[in-house]
């Protein structure tokens, strides 16, 4: 190859030119990460969630759900298809136990379910107002409804957290708060 009209490079020279420019990139992004770890990081931070997560399933025999009881406590839900059994075992995180038991059977409030009824049911938070007259303490509620026949009820925890502070095992009835139906009839009589 002739050099006359163009400038000339060896092979070699190009190659230690590349090495050297890749070689002075690595230097520069490895001075950036050390510069960047050196300082905080003001950039995009969230503050921790209180995440408070819930979760139920359904099988042909039971039906289980978790949800909080109190501002510390979980409660384990359990239902027996069956017997129409509904627990709620409330776990007493400062002492790594249960501590505290609450029970009702479903089939007072929803009577047509049959042995194995097909039970749906789902937790959630109630922040009952406050008074002398109030039993109920802000806490879990607990929905059950009978897929069969679409009539449902709502249950409230009795939740004492004086108790769960001083460590005291609990036990008591679930509180029935309303029932109702999902299936409305309408009677064509009642309309005329």
């Amino acid at each position: 190859m002739n050099c006359v009209d163009r400038p000339c490079m060896s092979k070699t020279a190009i190659g230690l030119g590349g090495l050297g420019l890749l070689g002075l990139l690595g230097l520069v992004f490895m001075a950036g990460v050390w510069s960047g770890s050196q300082q905080p990081n003001n950039g995009f931070n969230l503050p921790p969630l209180p995440i408070d997560a819930t979760a139920g399933v359904s099988g042909d025999s039971f039906s289980v759900a978790t949800g909080s009881v109190g501002k510390s406590a979980e409660g384990f839900f359990m239902l027996d298809h069956d017997t129409g059994l509904l627990q709620c075992d409330v776990l007493y995180p400062r002492m790594g136990r249960f501590g505290a038991k609450f029970a009702i059977n479903v089939k007072d409030a929803l009577p047509a379910g049959a042995k194995g009824g097909d039970y749906l049911m789902v937790t959630g938070f109630a922040d009952f107002p406050g008074g002398s007259n109030q039993p109920i303490a802000p806490g879990a509620v607990v929905y059950v409804m009978d897929g069969g026949t679409g009539a449902y009820a709502c249950y409230a925890v009795p939740f004492d957290r004086a108790a769960e502070n001083a460590g005291r095992p609990q036990q008591n009835a679930l509180v029935l708060l309303g029932k109702g139906e999902a299936r409305q009839v309408i009677e064509r009589d009642t309309l005329r």
